[in-house]
């Protein structure tokens, strides 16, 4: 074979091996440093995650462990979607009227979420699946989506209800077939608390961990400075922010965020988006754009922001105290409104 031909393909053969562990390295997710931190991105559950790991020489290792128990979480245990998850399996093969025992974890996740559903009265219900399937909001485009017909939804409410649901000792019991059961509401929020608990497990100044919609804050910068957490402007691009909450020295807290942006289709004038009124059978309609919740619990702050968002501002507030939470409410012409335990740390962009 000709010299300059065999070079040739030496070098393609060398190109195509770096681009090969390029890729690799990209979908692991590369360390990048910060004034103080090393920042990971991932990506699991569906969305995308950043870990950012203040003060430890095993950052990789840690950022690594958060994004496998998320997809663990996921995949195992409370993915509607996923086959072989222990609530895919529970909908699948559930009889009506009959007790269906459950792990000790999921048996946690669902009774909490549940909870929340009960004192919002509904506003969060984890059985809403039939209803998101109905409108197939999250698939479609504006071209092919039209609002399903009135008999559809009614039909379909007769699918969803929290109040189908009953917990024994070491199961649950649905009293009516065909239910779907939705975590999606919660799931990453309970992340966070699993992403807490391997934090706790490190020698470390603090961290920070995004999973799409929720954050956790965890110790402190290693400079001392603020935590910051954007609040994005609903109106704008996922870079446009309307606010931020700035966090002092250590904290131990989870901050989640519901909103119309998150996944909608724009159609004649009107943003149907995926976050459902189980009542109504529509998108929820109350005047807001977007409700961020902090409060201690992952799980708790992911679930109540969507409960906010369908009970609106004002019936939100009885349930936020109820909880010891706070919230940061954007109403469709970007008026905000902060909670009382918010406004000495809220600061709104310019």
């Amino acid at each position: 074979m000709n010299k300059k031909i065999t070079t040739l393909l030496k070098m393609i053969v060398l190109a195509l091996g770096i681009l090969a562990v390029c890729i690799a390295i990209s979908k692991k997710g590369i360390g990048k440093k910060g004034d103080t931190g090393v920042t990971y991105n991932d990506f699991a559950m569906g969305t995308s995650v950043s870990v950012t790991i203040h003060g430890s020489k095993e950052s990789q290792k840690i950022s690594d462990e958060i994004v496998l128990a998320a997809n663990n979480l996921s995949n195992n245990l409370i993915s509607w979607r996923e086959s072989g998850s222990e609530l895919a399996t529970l909908n699948t093969n559930y009889n009506a009227g009959e007790k269906y025992v459950l792990s000790d974890e999921l048996y946690k996740i669902l009774q909490s979420s549940y909870d929340i559903c009960v004192s919002s009265k509904g506003a969060l219900d984890i059985t809403v699946r039939p209803l998101a399937n109905l409108w197939n909001i999250e698939n479609a485009s504006s071209e092919d989506f039209s609002i399903p017909p009135f008999e559809d939804i009614a039909d379909t409410r007769k699918l969803v209800g929290y109040d189908h649901i009953e917990f024994t000792d070491d199961g649950i019991i649905i009293d009516q077939p065909d239910m779907i059961l939705d975590l999606g509401a919660t799931g990453k929020g309970y992340a966070l608390d699993l992403a807490r608990g391997i934090l706790e497990g490190y020698d470390m100044d603090g961290a920070i961990v995004t999973m799409g919609g929720s954050v956790l804050i965890y110790g402190k910068k290693s400079d001392g400075s603020d935590w910051k957490v954007g609040i994005r402007n609903p109106q704008g691009n996922e870079d446009d922010m309307i606010g931020y909450l700035c966090f002092e020295g250590k904290q131990n807290i989870c901050i989640s965020t519901s909103g119309d942006y998150e996944k909608y289709i724009d159609k004649d004038g009107y943003r149907y988006h995926h976050i459902f009124d189980a009542a109504t059978g529509f998108p929820a309609e109350t005047g807001l754009s977007s409700v961020t919740v902090v409060c201690e619990n992952g799980l708790l702050s992911d679930g109540l922001s969507t409960a906010c968002y369908v009970l609106g501002y004002d019936n939100s507030l009885p349930l936020l105290e109820q909880y010891g939470a706070d919230a940061v409410f954007v109403f469709r012409d970007n008026t905000t409104i902060v909670t009382e335990g918010l406004y000495d740390i809220y600061v709104k962009s310019e």
